[in-house]
């Protein structure tokens, strides 16, 4: 199925989305690692009349190295960076292997341009000159002819001068010694050839490789459209490698060849499935294309341009979401402690599919649209795209030419180390306007809670808004890490969300933090859990939020959810008691904890102690309801009677009936036991002295 999809993306592009310099953007690694652009030796070679010349250019950089000042300033030393010319850099196109040794030759050469690693140049004299000839030679496509030995160690001798040279500069002003050895043999209709006069820069057909020593006064380009061809060619011969079949698995066409191919990763000779062992040799898949299957040239051309479409719109995931995945879900204690340290490199993409009859309709609005996406452009003022990473977390902008639902998103995550991919989910046929309506739903929410986070007086700086504008954060902090890719595919696919399984986790935390905020030593550490709590309040008001709103705008239908907060609050402080009512777990919780940081504060001021570490936590146990039932919210009374609190006749008649209320409810509550929790912890945490109620508690 994904061949399936990468097949039908290059097929998109190879008709509407590109020219030759984006093709062989796709099919060469000039643009993924620009590194070997430092170090550009070309080697002209002239074959009139089959007479043999051959004779090096001056050694050249296509790029600048620039050097900056560190920004930390001190005694840091400047850094000097390479910033290559990538769009000249395609008139010497090459494939950096992703797999093996790198060093060696490997898969099938469009044209003779070689990638150079920096210890490669150590100890290239002409004898080992002449063995990197000869195996890369064997494995390049359409040379005019084969060289003699005595060529070869005349190419050789050159190599080996200017490796001398090469030992010298590495190391040095940033040089890290990465380069590339090319043939060059101008030809008419060849892939380079000799103009008089060197194309401009930013042509889209013919790129300036140097200028000729054989014949001066000349320039050798390089031609765009005949090196992509070269290109194709080599691609398929490098999928025959591992096998041909009579038809392909799409399109049954005949002549089909391996779904191989040594630039991408993905299909790797290294790759070890669990496949029968007539298709492999030791732990090596030799026949591919009878494994996998094979697919004609067409199609295999177009799973190149689709898996360099793959690459082009890969990214990584932020890391502060990355280490989000690898935190548990309900230890507060263990959020804290893991918060530091290295993360796995996650990668996601996001491919669009169109229908087809859609866009044939319009192929040329369609293909800059396309090119928007394949570039990641940023968003057009007064325009209709959209950033895509608050729902996905994969950075990428949908062009408003596409976000309609005649397309089709998949979003694929994987980790990739050393050619090993590990493939963590794949999330097909998104409707763009899901997506549409999510972000709506997350703005909506964050803009609503404004007023909630105001009054627990957290910060909301940029970082704040990013991650809590991020769907993926927040279903991972409500999941987990080991339940967010299933979660989020029900989202993008519409399907119900468990409220349950989200508030025991909160509660959970919760709990966490106030165990170390009631009972932990240190002031500086009760004061960090006091603000974590607080925090995790807004998470729990937020997502609730969210819930009840992907619930009613994308599922439609309602759920059995607490009121609003500020109506919770204004009947707890402005209605009368004889006309409090409660629906629900959650709402007697909420109301539970306001009425107990109310009571903690008359406390307080009577013994200089927390009520709640002092009469209602249990060290080392956690909090249930049944505690804060027996301990607190029932012997409010007792408890100011005893010590003569100066409460107030209007605090004594809520309490009473909100623990008529818990008594009413106990059986629920029994069930809900994680919700009433959350919930209580929120009105706790909400109860500030600045409510309206507070003259009538001084009466």
């Amino acid at each position: 199925m994904f061949l399936e999809r990468l097949v039908a993306v290059g097929k998109i592009f190879q008709k509407y989305g590109l020219e030759a310099a984006d093709t062989l953007k796709l099919f060469a690694d000039v643009q993924e690692d620009p590194r070997f652009l430092a170090n550009v030796l070309v080697i002209e070679v002239a074959l009139d009349n089959n007479k043999f010349q051959a004779a090096p250019l001056p050694l050249q950089s296509y790029g600048e190295y620039r050097t900056e000042e560190s920004p930390f300033g001190g005694k840091r030393k400047p850094r000097t960076d390479f910033f290559p010319d990538v769009n000249r850099g395609l008139g010497l196109p090459y494939v950096r292997p992703t797999s093996g040794n790198p060093r060696t030759p490997q898969g099938i050469y469009g044209v003779p341009v070689y990638p150079v690693y920096p210890k490669m140049w150590e100890g290239l004299d002409q004898s080992a000159a002449i063995g990197f000839f000869q195996g890369r030679l064997r494995r390049t496509e359409h040379l005019p002819r084969d060289f003699s030995e005595d060529e070869v160690g005349k190419l050789a001798a050159l190599l080996a001068k200017t490796a001398a040279t090469m030992e010298e500069k590495v190391g040095r002003d940033g040089n890290e010694g990465y380069g590339l050895v090319a043939l060059t043999i101008p030809q008419d209709n060849g892939p380079y050839s000799y103009l008089e006069k060197a194309p401009l820069s930013g042509d889209r057909e013919q790129v300036t490789v140097g200028e000729s020593i054989l014949y001066p006064g000349c320039y050798i380009v390089g031609n765009l459209s005949v090196l992509t061809d070269y290109f194709k060619a080599s691609k398929i011969a490098e999928g025959a490698e591992k096998g041909t079949a009579d038809r392909c698995r799409l399109c049954g066409q005949k002549e089909a060849v391996s779904t191989y191919s040594k630039a991408w990763s993905w299909l790797a000779p290294t790759w070890h499935p669990p496949f029968a062992s007539r298709f492999k040799r030791g732990n090596k898949v030799t026949d591919i294309a009878s494994a996998v299957g094979a697919l004609c040239a067409d199609c295999y051309l177009a799973l190149a341009v689709g898996a360099g479409v793959f690459k082009e719109v890969s990214g990584l995931l932020p890391a502060w979401l990355r280490r989000e995945l690898f935190l548990p879900v309900a230890s507060a204690g263990g959020r804290e402690v893991a918060t530091g340290g290295r993360v796995q490199p996650i990668q996601g993409t996001i491919l669009v599919l169109p229908l087809e009859s859609r866009v044939t309709e319009n192929g040329k609005l369609f293909k800059r649209a396309l090119n928007r996406y394949r570039r990641k452009l940023p968003l057009r003022p007064q325009s209709r795209d959209r950033a895509l990473a608050a729902i996905t977390g994969i950075q990428a902008t949908l062009p408003e030419e596409l976000s309609s639902d005649h397309y089709r998103l998949s979003m694929i995550y994987f980790t990739e180390s050393n050619a090993d991919i590990h493939l963590r989910a794949v999330v097909e046929d998104v409707l763009p306007s899901v997506t549409a309506k999510l972000q709506e739903i997350i703005e909506l929410a964050l803009q609503y809670l404004i007023p909630i986070r105001r009054s627990l007086d957290l910060r909301a700086d940029g970082r704040v808004v990013e991650r809590y504008g991020s769907l993926p954060y927040l279903l991972v902090r409500a999941y987990g890490g080991s339940y967010l890719w299933t979660v989020l595919a029900d989202v993008l696919h519409c399907r119900p969300l468990s409220r349950r399984r989200f508030a025991a986790g909160a509660a959970a935390r919760m709990n966490g933090y106030v165990k170390e905020m009631l009972l932990g030593s240190g002031e500086s550490a009760r004061g960090l859990a006091w603000y974590s709590l607080r925090e995790e309040v807004y998470y729990y008001a937020l997502f609730r939020k969210f819930l009840l709103e992907y619930a009613e705008k994308i599922l439609g239908m309602g759920g059995d959810v607490m009121s609003d907060w500020r109506d919770l609050l204004a009947m707890l402080t402005e209605e009368s008691p004889e006309e409090m009512t409660f629906a629900n777990p959650e709402e007697v919780g909420f109301a539970a904890g306001y009425l107990a940081r109310r009571f903690g504060r008359w406390y307080y001021g009577k013994l200089e102690k927390d009520f709640m570490r002092h009469r209602v936590m249990t060290f080392g146990s956690d909090l249930r309801p049944e505690d804060i039932w027996k301990r607190a919210l029932s012997r409010f009374q007792e408890y100011g009677a005893k010590l003569d609190l100066p409460i107030s006749d209007d605090f004594r008649r809520r309490a009473a009936v909100v623990e008529c209320e818990y008594r009413h409810l106990r059986p629920e509550i029994e069930k809900e036991k994680a919700e009433f929790m959350a919930a209580f912890w929120s009105g706790y945490a909400l109860a500030s002295p600045t409510d309206k109620n507070k003259n009538r508690e001084d009466e």
